[in-house]
């Protein structure tokens, strides 16, 4: 119980942090999502950037993009959406129930999932216990995980340095691809 307890505040200290708060939807725990999708049928959705899902996701999840393209399919299924920790996703949440969608925020996003020990993927599926964390996030993660960073700091200050000072200028400054 204490654990749990531990746990809520830890991701609330979070969430509080996001900047414009997350509107207020419903939201269901990693554990209420579980006893949920034992009956109910689900599509689970990644808010996030193509960089941060190129880390690592959710197992069984969907990009937004490929959830717009193809949304009629997914008429009939509860929709959970997850982002970092619960604030992008909110706000993407919001907008599905607008439209008529039974679509739930997943408390906590991809650090709650961390949490509660669940294991992650990467696009073709291989088992990682890598997610992509950045700002307070990447300190709140369980031992056994490995917080990474997209490098999208890094590519954008390239990329403006490129305008700037001419074509060549922040080269040296781009992370390489990373390799397993």
């Amino acid at each position: 119980m204490n654990s749990d307890l531990a746990y809520v505040e830890r991701i609330q200290k979070l969430v509080s942090t996001c900047r414009p708060p997350p509107p207020d939807v419903p939201s269901l725990s990693v554990r209420e999502y579980l006893r949920r999708s034992e009956r109910e049928d689900w599509t689970v959705i990644d808010s996030r950037s193509r960089r941060e899902r190129g880390v690592s996701i959710i197992p069984g999840s969907i990009s937004r993009e490929a959830f717009e393209s193809h949304a009629t399919q997914h008429a009939r299924r509860s929709l959970l959406v997850y982002c970092t920790v619960g604030c992008r996703s909110a706000t993407y949440t919001q907008a599905l129930r607008r439209q008529g969608y039974e679509a739930f925020n997943l408390l906590g996003g991809v650090l709650a999932w961390a949490l509660a020990g669940r294991m992650f993927v990467t696009l073709d599926g291989r088992p990682t216990r890598e997610v992509d964390a950045h700002g307070r996030s990447r300190k709140a993660f369980p031992t056994g995980y490995r917080p990474v960073h997209s490098g999208w700091f890094w590519r954008w200050t390239a990329q403006w340095q490129r305008r700037l000072f001419g074509a060549q200028s922040g080269r040296e400054h781009e992370p390489r691809t990373k390799v397993d």
